[in-house]
């Protein structure tokens, strides 16, 4: 029986195939969020893809995307992400997914190619687009697909060759995209509040910006941390996060430079600086000793001295608490046995408490009336002695920095010019812009001259010959505040002695004691240690040789 008919037996019948998968999933999105919210291209994605399902008897079961998420990368879109990875996880998957234009789906070329190879070959799902039909459900739709992917990625990449570099000389000329940070109004003719609606860019202060000016003093002080300021802020008016605090610490925005991944270079911005450079630079030497910028402020009022006081012994901070029974405050060493003692003096105490004790202490520091004015003429004397460089200095670096500037200037006509190569340009120009970094950081490590020192000084000595009444007076954020400035590295109890000792104290009430102590010490003169050394010269003639003594 050679009958070729006899085979027909083994052909499938219809009964015999396999149910088809019917479920689809679709995505959809725009690139910017402008497009998103000024036309409605995700609600007609979506509609052309539910009209196509009706018309193929598809049933989409799920949707995914209906936002704005940029094609430059494919797994930095939330939406997209979410998809595959729920693609590749499902037990039950779509037989495709809709999408109204390869380009809408990705644009990354080469990588998109090998993601739809892996849902066809690797998971059994499919891709269609929409607007034409085309799907990978044969070869000929598949190399079809392949053809439109790559097509939307030289797309994306000629967009990109013409847009560029007007996008980088707008940036070369100190104009910014997208939104300004905290402090800023941003008008233009692309913002979305039509208050701002501007011709030209123009970025200004705003209320919130003159706060951040103080606030920005504040931390330059190094007498608050980030917490003391928040909460300055807050009471006038402004609620930042702290995480939003620490970024505008680091953001060179504030200072008038404009730093974005298109340009390799700093350009000063077209706005208004709400810090100096030299005080951003300054603010950037705080942070790096400190990085996170914050003391939690746990302290009682009853207990200033916490985060002030370590023990002698160890070294280490003594921890202040309550005694709920005795309603008593202490301060005691976690680590030495018997270092420990009240807050306050309490009636039946045979030694004073550790409040009252540093109130002793400062009076150390207390400047006797009588000896104010000398003291006040070394000072002054002694400031224009150790800053007498300092003008020569600021000058030398001025020069320097001015003459680095023009080198980059050149440097850039070279360029222009065609004299010099790209990478010889980069390579140079790198170097000088570190160069200026360097000198720009040591101008900000300068004492600025005083105009009004004689004031300065008066002011100064005045409050130092009423420190510990000062002190006392004040509120817990202000003892604070002075606590540090005046010891900055902290204060040391010495349980035998029951006194306070110190290491590091304050430069200007240091000298100040220096020569107050000398002063003190001379009873018929100067010293001559410092100037107006001299003592009184007696007068020769008719009266004594004693007369001028």
């Amino acid at each position: 029986m050679n009958n070729v008919n006899y085979f027909q037996r083994f052909i499938p019948s219809a009964n015999d195939k396999v149910k088809i998968n019917r479920d689809v999933w679709s995505y959809t999105r725009v690139s910017s969020k402008e497009q998103f919210e000024r036309n409605s291209s995700v609600d007609r994605q979506i509609e052309a893809s539910k009209r196509y399902a009706g018309q193929h008897d598809y049933l989409i079961t799920e949707e995914f995307g209906g936002t704005y998420e940029s094609a430059k990368s494919d797994f930095t879109r939330k939406e997209f992400k979410r998809l595959i990875d729920k693609v590749t996880a499902s037990r039950r998957k779509p037989f495709a997914i809709l999408v109204y234009k390869m380009s809408r789906f990705s644009r990354s070329g080469g990588n998109a190619i090998g993601l739809v190879h892996a849902l066809v070959d690797e998971l059994g799902v499919h891709l269609i687009e929409v607007c034409s039909g085309l799907s990978t459900t044969t070869e000929r739709g598949k190399a079809s697909i392949y053809e439109s992917l790559f097509h939307a990625y030289k797309e994306n990449l000629e967009r990109k060759e013409i847009i560029i570099p007007f996008m980088q000389a707008h940036l070369r000329e100190g104009k910014r995209f997208g939104l300004c940070p905290v402090g800023y109004d941003h008008y233009g003719p692309r913002v979305r509040n039509d208050k701002f609606l501007s011709l030209h860019q123009k970025i200004e202060v705003n209320k919130d910006g003159e706060l951040l000016r103080e606030a920005w003093q504040w931390k330059l002080s190094g007498r608050y941390s980030d917490v003391q300021i928040l909460a300055k802020l807050r009471a006038r008016g402004l609620d930042l996060l702290p995480q939003k605090i620490s970024k505008i610490w680091r953001n060179p925005f504030y200072c008038g430079i404009l730093i974005h991944g298109l340009i390799d270079e700093p350009v000063p911005g077209n706005w208004p600086a709400i810090v100096s450079m030299g005080d951003f630079i300054k603010v950037q030497t705080l942070l790096e000793s400190n990085p996170s910028g914050f003391q939690h402020n746990t302290e009682e009022e009853r207990r200033p001295l916490t985060r002030l006081l370590k023990c002698d012994a160890c070294k280490g901070y003594m921890v202040g608490y309550e005694n709920k029974k005795k309603h008593l405050h202490y301060y005691r060493c976690i680590k030495c046995r018997g270092v420990s003692m009240n807050a306050r003096t309490t009636p039946k105490a045979k030694r004073k408490g550790a409040n009252d004790l540093f109130i002793d202490f400062l009076d150390q520091y207390r400047l006797p009336d009588a000896i104010a004015p000398l003291v006040a003429l070394q000072l002054t004397k002694l400031y224009h002695h150790l800053n007498d460089d300092c003008a020569t200095r600021d000058t030398t670096l001025q020069t320097r920095l001015s003459g680095l500037e023009k080198k980059v200037k050149d440097l850039k006509i070279r360029h222009g010019l065609g004299d010099i190569d790209k990478d010889t340009h980069d390579v140079t120009l790198q170097h000088l812009n570190e160069q200026i970094q360097e000198t720009s950081k040591e101008m900000g490590h300068l004492i600025g001259s005083i105009s009004n020192l004689d004031k300065l000084i008066a002011q100064s000595l005045e409050k130092l010959s009423k420190l510990s009444r000062v002190w006392v007076s004040s509120d817990l954020e202000n003892k604070r505040r002075m606590q540090k400035t005046l010891f900055p590295e902290g204060i040391y109890y010495n349980v035998k002695n029951h006194c306070y000792l110190t290491t590091s104290a304050n430069n200007f009430i240091s000298l100040t004691k220096c020569i107050a102590d000398r002063c003190e010490g001379k009873e018929n003169g100067n010293f001559q240690e410092l100037l107006e050394n001299s003592r009184s010269v007696a007068r020769s003639g008719v009266e004594p040789e004693t007369s001028g003594l």
